[in-house]
């Protein structure tokens, strides 16, 4: 069984991420993408890639429920 997130816990997770590295740029550097990245997603400015919820251990699913008429 999986957990069902928000996006903002997928926020709140990452930012948990960047700070057991101490910053945004030790962040970006130990995982290869650029500091300006890191920067856009957190502030809503693009949304979070593959990579990026990989990094945290997060994958985006979309589905679909049935409701009744």
């Amino acid at each position: 069984m999986t957990d069902r997130l928000d996006r903002l816990d997928a926020f709140r997770i990452l930012r948990e991420k960047i700070k057991e590295y101490g910053s945004q740029r030790n962040f970006a550097k130990a995982h290869g993408i650029r500091e300006q990245d890191v920067s856009d997603v957190l502030c809503s400015r693009r949304p979070m890639p593959k990579s990026m919820l990989a990094i945290i251990g997060l994958r985006h699913v979309e589905y679909f429920e049935r409701v009744e008429a």
